[in-house]
């Protein structure tokens, strides 16, 4: 069985580039928006730098166990935290440069970003899932018409 977390997160590397692009764009465009855009451009790359050490945690985590031994430390919820606090206080000393709302609203964006991921990729698979039994069970309807069986 192969992991989905590598998948995840190039989807959610292509969902934070994009939103910092149209983040780029739009300060260029308004600039009387630029605290509000700033706070949610920098939220949205501590949230996904936040995700990415996640995920490498539990890759290592999950490989020690894989191996037999016993996996040294925990998730690194310290320093994703840390991260956030360290976010948080930028927010705090420069207010006129970085909105703290929008920071703090957009420090979740990566595990928002990840659940919907999720649900698409699940929805995704579960369709493609779908139509291979379909096609199976036409296929075996088919041979046993061939054959001339009532009940396949």
């Amino acid at each position: 069985m192969t992991s989905e977390l590598p998948k995840y997160m190039r989807w959610l590397t292509r969902v934070t580039y994009t939103l910092l692009a149209i983040g780029a764009c739009w300060m260029l465009i308004a600039p009387h928006h630029h605290p509000v855009v700033l706070g949610i451009v920098f939220g949205a790359s501590v949230s996904c730098m936040s995700a990415y050490y996640l995920g490498h945690r539990v890759r290592k985590i999950t490989d020690a166990v894989s191996e037999g031994r016993k996996a040294r430390g925990g998730l690194g919820f310290a320093w994703r935290a840390i991260a956030a606090i360290a976010a948080l206080v930028v927010a705090i000393e420069f207010p006129h440069e970085v909105n703290l709302i929008a920071l703090m609203a957009s420090l979740v964006a990566a595990p928002i970003i990840l659940l919907i991921i999720g649900i698409l990729v699940t929805r995704k698979d579960t369709k493609a899932e779908a139509l291979y039994f379909e096609e199976k069970r036409r296929e075996k309807e088919k041979l046993a018409e061939e054959r001339g069986e009532k009940n396949a």
